[in-house]
C-alpha cells in the first residue's frame, strides 16, 4: 500500500508531553478539554484503541482522542477517556467500511479476496463459485495484481452481484470470469480507501489506533478510519440538541421521535446498542462526545438501560446484572450524564411480554422489568430534576399493543407501535425543553 505521509520535524515528535498537550488542544480548556490537559504523564497504551478524534494539529500532529471503551477504577470511580495521540511520518491513514453484504455497492471495482482455503482453491480452479474468509474493496486502487505466490491473496476486478443481501459477484481473473464471494457468517466485507492527515483535519471521524509509544507520546503509525456525520452541519442551529441513549427499542421508536420533533430538536442517537448499564458506564463520554464545544452540546438527553441487564441463564435463575449493581452503576451513568449540563429524562424499561429465550440468546422473564423499573425509581428519587416518561406503563396500557403483548418479542416492529412509543418520548423531550425554556437555560 503507497503510505500516505505527514510532515514534521522528527524533533518536534520527541518533545516534551506537557508542550504537545498545549499545542494540540484549542479553543476552551473545561470539561473534556480539561481532562487531556490534566492526564498524568504516563504514556497511554492506545494500541488498538477505538475512539473518536477531535482538534488535529497540522503544526506538531497531535490529535484528541476520546476512547470509545473505558475501565473506571472500582475505588474512585475515575477513568480517563480523553488522551493525547500524534502522528508522523509514514503514519498510514485508511478508511474503512465493514459490511455484512455488498447491497448498493457498484462495480467494477478493484478487490483483495484473502483466505482462501483448498476448498475455494479448487472451486476457482474448476470456474465455480469460490469463497474466501474476506474481501477488500479499494475503489482508490486501479491495478489487479492478480494472485499472491501462496495463492492466499487474490487481487481483482471484481462486480458485484446486484440482489439483496448479496455477498458474491463476478471476479475477473486471466480475462476469465469467475463466480468469487465470502463465506457466510459475521462482518467479512470492507470498503477501504487511502486519507491523509489533511483528511483528518476535516470532518468528524472515528478511528481505531495501531501504535506504539515513542519517547513520552503515543505515536499511531496507522489509523483505520470511519467517517461519522458531521453535526455542525447537519443540525439547525437554531434549535437544541437531544441525544437518545438506549438499546434496541430505543431504535424502534427512533424515526417516529424523530417525525414528532422535526422543527422542534436535532434529534440523535449513539452509533450503537447501549446494551447493559455495565457498557453504559464503559461507553458513556465516548457517546456525550465533546459537549463543551460549540454546536456540540446537549440540551435532552433520553437514557435507559433494562432489557440486557435483565437476561438469565436459565427461566427464573439470577439476572446478568443483579439489581445491587445495577443501581450503582445507573448511579454513575447518571454522574457522567450531568456533567453535560443537559436535562435527564429517563425512560422506563418496556416490559417483557411473555418468558422467552433459548440457550443460545438468553433467556427473560415475563414480568422481569418491573424489578429493574423499581430499582431505576429507586436511584431516581435522589434525582428529583430527572424527568421520568413510563414506557412500560404506556405499553401495558395501550390497545394498539394487544397484538404484541400474545407474542414473545420485546421489539416492536410495527409502525402503529413505533408510534405510540415515539411520541411519548418526543413529548417528554418536549417537556424537558419547556422547562430549560422557563428556566432560562436556553
Amino acid at each position: 500500500m503507497k503510505r500516505t505521509v505527514f510532515r514534521h520535524p522528527v524533533a518536534i515528535l520527541l518533545a516534551a508531553l506537557g508542550a504537545g498537550c498545549a499545542a494540540g488542544v484549542t479553543g476552551s480548556v473545561s470539561g473534556p478539554a480539561a481532562m487531556v490537559a490534566s492526564q498524568p504523564a504516563a504514556v497511554p497504551d492506545l494500541n488498538g484503541a477505538a475512539g473518536k478524534v477531535f482538534d488535529f494539529n497540522a503544526d506538531d500532529g497531535s490529535f484528541r482522542f476520546l476512547k470509545q471503551d473505558v475501565t473506571y477504577d472500582p475505588v474512585t470511580g475515575e477513568g480517563q477517556p480523553w488522551h493525547v495521540a500524534y502522528v508522523a511520518d509514514g503514519t498510514v491513514f485508511v478508511q474503512s467500511e465493514g459490511r455484512r453484504n455488498l447491497s448498493g455497492v457498484k462495480g467494477p471495482v478493484i478487490a483483495i479476496f484473502t483466505g482462501i482455503d483448498e476448498e475455494a482453491a479448487r472451486a476457482m480452479k474448476e470456474g465455480t463459485l469460490f469463497r474466501a474468509d474476506k474481501v477488500v474493496l479499494r475503489p482508490d486502487l486501479k491495478e489487479a495484481t492478480g494472485s499472491s505466490d501462496d495463492g492466499q491473496r487474490i487481487t481483482g476486478r471484481f462486480t458485484p452481484r446486484e440482489a439483496r443481501f448479496s455477498r458474491d459477484g463476478t471476479l475477473k481473473l486471466g480475462g476469465k470470469d469467475v463466480p468469487a464471494g465470502v463465506k457466510r457468517g459475521g462482518t467479512r466485507i470492507f470498503i477501504q480507501r487511502e486519507r491523509s492527515a489533511g483528511d483528518l483535519a476535516r470532518g468528524f471521524w472515528k478511528a481505531t489506533l495501531s501504535g506504539k509509544p515513542v519517547g513520552e507520546r503515543f505515536v499511531a503509525e496507522r489509523m483505520a478510519l470511519q467517517p461519522l456525520a458531521n453535526p455542525l452541519e447537519t443540525d439547525d442551529p437554531k434549535l437544541p440538541r437531544v441525544l437518545s441513549v438506549g438499546d434496541s427499542i430505543s431504535m424502534n421508536y427512533e424515526k417516529a421521535a424523530r417525525a414528532e420533533l422535526k422543527g422542534v430538536a436535532n434529534y440523535h442517537r449513539i452509533e450503537d446498542n447501549c446494551w447493559s448499564v455495565h457498557r453504559g458506564v464503559a461507553f458513556m463520554a465516548f457517546w456525550l462526545g465533546d459537549y463543551t464545544r460549540p454546536g456540540l452540546g446537549w440540551d435532552v438527553i433520553l437514557f435507559n438501560s433494562g432489557l440486557h441487564d435483565m437476561k438469565q441463564k436459565t427461566l427464573g435463575g439470577d439476572y446478568a446484572v443483579s439489581l445491587d449493581v445495577y443501581k450503582e452503576k445507573l448511579r454513575r451513568e447518571i454522574e457522567i450524564m450531568k456533567k453535560t449540563g443537559a436535562t435527564l429524562v429517563f425512560c422506563t424499561t418496556t416490559p417483557v411480554p411473555n418468558d422467552l429465550g433459548s440457550a443460545q440468546y438468553a433467556f427473560r422473564s415475563k414480568g422481569a422489568e418491573k424489578d429493574f423499573n423499581r430499582a431505576a425509581l429507586e436511584v431516581l428519587r435522589d434525582h428529583p430534576e430527572i424527568l421520568v416518561v413510563d414506557l412500560a406503563k404506556i405499553v401495558d396500557e395501550s390497545p394498539v399493543m394487544n397484538r404484541w403483548r400474545n407474542g414473545k418479542d420485546v421489539h416492536f416492529w410495527k409502525e402503529e407501535e413505533q408510534a405510540v412509543l415515539g411520541k411519548a418520548v418526543a413529548g417528554a423531550v418536549t417537556r424537558a425543553l419547556e422547562g430549560r425554556r422557563r428556566a432560562g437555560t436556553r
